[in-house]
Protein backbone atom coordinates (compact mmCIF):
# COMPACT_ATOMS: atom_id res chain seq x y z
CA UNK A 1 0.00 0.00 0.00
CA UNK A 2 1.42 3.35 -1.29
CA UNK A 3 1.43 6.51 1.35
CA UNK A 4 -0.41 9.46 -0.38
CA UNK A 5 1.02 12.98 0.75
CA UNK A 6 -1.65 14.61 -0.28
CA UNK A 7 -4.16 12.71 2.18
CA UNK A 8 -1.41 11.83 4.95
CA UNK A 9 -2.35 14.25 7.88
CA UNK A 10 0.70 14.51 9.65
CA UNK A 11 2.77 15.49 6.11
CA UNK A 12 0.19 18.03 5.32
CA UNK A 13 -0.01 19.39 8.71
CA UNK A 14 3.68 20.00 8.51
CA UNK A 15 3.85 21.30 5.25
CA UNK A 16 1.00 24.03 6.51
CA UNK A 17 2.84 24.72 9.63
CA UNK A 18 5.79 25.65 7.90
CA UNK A 19 4.62 27.80 5.29
CA UNK A 20 2.61 29.84 7.78
CA UNK A 21 5.98 30.17 9.72
CA UNK A 22 7.19 31.05 6.54
CA UNK A 23 4.64 33.64 5.37
CA UNK A 24 4.10 35.38 9.39
CA UNK A 25 8.15 35.71 9.99
CA UNK A 26 7.87 39.55 8.24
CA UNK A 27 4.92 40.35 10.43
CA UNK A 28 7.56 39.94 13.51
CA UNK A 29 10.58 40.77 11.29
CA UNK A 30 9.82 43.85 10.30
CA UNK A 31 9.42 45.23 13.95
CA UNK A 32 12.36 42.67 15.26
CA UNK A 33 15.23 40.94 15.34
CA UNK A 34 13.65 37.57 16.42
CA UNK A 35 13.54 34.38 14.70
CA UNK A 36 10.80 31.51 14.83
CA UNK A 37 11.68 30.67 18.25
CA UNK A 38 12.51 33.34 19.91
CA UNK A 39 8.57 35.12 19.11
CA UNK A 40 7.25 31.84 20.20
CA UNK A 41 8.90 31.94 23.21
CA UNK A 42 8.41 35.70 23.54
CA UNK A 43 4.34 34.71 22.92
CA UNK A 44 3.97 32.38 25.28
CA UNK A 45 5.67 34.24 27.94
CA UNK A 46 2.82 37.05 27.05
CA UNK A 47 0.22 34.43 27.42
CA UNK A 48 1.68 32.45 30.19
CA UNK A 49 3.45 35.53 32.11
CA UNK A 50 6.11 33.63 34.19
CA UNK A 51 6.88 30.07 33.10
CA UNK A 52 10.27 27.95 33.44
CA UNK A 53 12.14 26.47 31.20
CA UNK A 54 10.78 22.98 30.76
CA UNK A 55 7.43 24.12 30.64
CA UNK A 56 8.04 26.87 27.52
CA UNK A 57 9.23 23.38 25.57
CA UNK A 58 6.12 21.78 25.99
CA UNK A 59 3.84 25.10 26.04
CA UNK A 60 5.66 26.20 22.16
CA UNK A 61 6.16 22.46 21.45
CA UNK A 62 9.72 22.89 21.06
CA UNK A 63 13.07 20.75 22.03
CA UNK A 64 15.18 21.88 25.31
CA UNK A 65 18.08 23.02 23.09
CA UNK A 66 15.94 24.84 20.69
CA UNK A 67 14.56 27.10 23.70
CA UNK A 68 17.58 27.40 25.69
CA UNK A 69 18.91 28.83 22.65
CA UNK A 70 15.99 31.55 21.82
CA UNK A 71 15.98 31.92 25.67
CA UNK A 72 19.70 33.15 25.93
CA UNK A 73 19.01 35.45 22.80
CA UNK A 74 15.85 37.10 24.45
CA UNK A 75 17.98 37.64 27.90
CA UNK A 76 21.10 38.81 25.76
CA UNK A 77 18.22 41.27 23.51
CA UNK A 78 16.67 42.17 26.89
CA UNK A 79 13.46 40.59 26.41
CA UNK A 80 13.40 38.11 29.06
CA UNK A 81 14.63 38.35 32.31
CA UNK A 82 15.01 35.49 34.92
CA UNK A 83 13.80 35.51 38.08
CA UNK A 84 14.19 32.96 41.35
CA UNK A 85 11.29 31.27 41.70
CA UNK A 86 10.06 31.69 45.13
CA UNK A 87 8.69 27.83 45.29
CA UNK A 88 11.84 26.74 44.53
CA UNK A 89 14.90 29.13 45.31
CA UNK A 90 17.13 26.49 43.07
CA UNK A 91 15.28 27.24 39.96
CA UNK A 92 14.81 29.82 37.68
CA UNK A 93 11.48 31.48 36.53
CA UNK A 94 11.57 33.56 32.95
CA UNK A 95 9.21 36.68 32.09
CA UNK A 96 9.32 39.36 29.92
CA UNK A 97 11.10 42.51 30.74
CA UNK A 98 9.58 45.78 30.37
CA UNK A 99 11.16 46.03 26.63
CA UNK A 100 9.76 42.74 26.22
CA UNK A 101 6.08 43.34 26.87
CA UNK A 102 6.24 46.78 24.49
CA UNK A 103 7.61 44.73 21.55
CA UNK A 104 4.86 42.14 22.80
CA UNK A 105 2.24 45.07 22.52
CA UNK A 106 3.56 46.09 18.96
CA UNK A 107 3.84 42.51 17.56
CA UNK A 108 0.17 41.32 18.80
CA UNK A 109 -2.31 43.32 16.65
CA UNK A 110 0.04 42.70 13.29
CA UNK A 111 0.34 38.81 14.32
CA UNK A 112 -3.95 38.99 14.45
CA UNK A 113 -4.40 40.77 11.56
CA UNK A 114 -2.09 38.57 9.97
CA UNK A 115 -4.22 36.16 11.10
CA UNK A 116 -6.96 36.83 9.91
CA UNK A 117 -6.00 37.63 6.35
CA UNK A 118 -5.88 34.30 6.56
CA UNK A 119 -8.50 32.74 8.20
CA UNK A 120 -10.96 35.06 5.88
CA UNK A 121 -10.76 31.99 3.50
CA UNK A 122 -12.92 30.73 6.05
CA UNK A 123 -16.20 30.47 7.45
CA UNK A 124 -17.14 31.27 10.73
CA UNK A 125 -18.75 27.60 11.06
CA UNK A 126 -15.84 26.30 9.10
CA UNK A 127 -13.47 28.28 11.95
CA UNK A 128 -15.28 26.50 14.32
CA UNK A 129 -14.95 23.27 12.90
CA UNK A 130 -11.52 23.27 12.61
CA UNK A 131 -10.48 24.35 16.13
CA UNK A 132 -12.79 21.54 17.59
CA UNK A 133 -10.77 19.11 15.14
CA UNK A 134 -7.79 20.34 16.29
CA UNK A 135 -8.73 20.04 19.97
CA UNK A 136 -9.88 16.71 19.33
CA UNK A 137 -6.80 15.18 17.59
CA UNK A 138 -4.58 17.20 20.69
CA UNK A 139 -6.63 15.29 23.33
CA UNK A 140 -6.18 11.95 21.46
CA UNK A 141 -2.75 12.62 21.15
CA UNK A 142 -2.07 13.46 24.51
CA UNK A 143 -3.55 10.21 25.74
Amino acid sequence: MALDLETFLPYRLANLASKMSEQFAPVYQQQSDLSIPQWRILFNLAHFRQSNAKALCEQAAMDKSTVSRAIKALIDKHYVVSLIDPADKRASLLALSEQGLGLYQQLAPAALAWEKNLLDVLTQAEYQTLLSCLDKLTSKLDE
